[in-house]
């Protein structure tokens, strides 16, 4: 069975034995299963495919790595599938995997998320709503450890082209044109559903109005631990306090 018939196969039915509820349950997932596949066989069309092949695809410098990594995929129903080998495409923002059955792509929204690489160097990606000057689902790196957290640190890969710079009197050209992928930093809660991540700057002001009340407990926690609020990883340690004061004081 491939990747994209087992995303497609849904929950058995269990007949009259299946409460209202249970019943209401199944169908959502059906739904969401549903939904899933009609994104992924869009974007697996052989128009879809052909625009694909004509844009960015094959330019190095557009994938998160440049070489393909082993990884799961993570199911709109939660369900894992590994594969051999898969490359995230940031500028077209595609997830483009290679297993026995052959090449597909993976767009925001058809899956739940995936893990890229393995081990200690493995990467945790979830298809999330973003909202930087506009609203919109994409593939987000999660950096906080559990799903379901009060409060998610993510980053947003973002491809950029940068015009070739001129001397503004020689008018020749002093750097070549280039591309990059950028990073946007985005913090939510995976607790409100359909809550857009949203864009944060570096520092204590922004940092510190992400634990609300509680901002003056973990500020003094932050600073007892000598934490820097324009680091990522230590901003990440925050988080998790935050998050770990949070479930065990409701």
């Amino acid at each position: 069975m491939t990747t994209a018939q087992k995303l497609g196969t849904g929950l058995l039915l269990a007949g009259l034995l299946l409460s209202a509820s249970a019943r209401a349950q199944m169908q959502s997932s059906r739904d969401l299963a549903e939904l899933g596949m009609d994104l992924y066989q869009r974007a697996n069309s052989p128009e879809a495919l052909a625009r694909m092949r004509k844009d960015l695809v094959n330019a190095p410098e557009a994938y998160l790595e440049r070489v393909e990594l082993p990884g799961t995929l993570v199911l709109l129903d939660k369900r894992r599938v590994r594969v051999p080998a898969m490359k995230y495409n940031v500028a077209l923002r595609l997830l483009e995997v290679r297993d026995s059955t052959g090449s597909h792509v993976w767009p925001p929204g058809s899956l739940d998320g995936f893990y890229l690489g393995k081990g200690s160097d493995m990467r945790h990606f979830r298809s999330k709503l973003v909202r930087n000057g506009s609203t919109k689902l994409d593939f987000v790196e999660v950096l906080t450890q559990s799903d379901n957290s009060p409060l998610v640190l993510a980053v947003q890969h973002i491809y950029r082209h940068l015009d070739a710079q001129l001397d503004p009197i020689l008018r020749t050209e002093t750097k070549a044109e280039s591309t990059e992928i950028g990073q946007t930093v985005l913090a939510g809660t995976d607790l409100v559903p359909k809550e857009p991540l949203r864009a944060i700057s570096l520092n204590r002001k922004s940092v510190s109005e992400l634990f609300g009340s509680r901002a003056p407990e973990i500020t003094a926690w932050a600073a007892n631990q000598g934490l820097s609020y324009t680091d990522l990883g230590q901003v990440l340690r925050m988080v998790e306090y935050y998050n770990q004061v949070s479930f065990k004081k409701p």
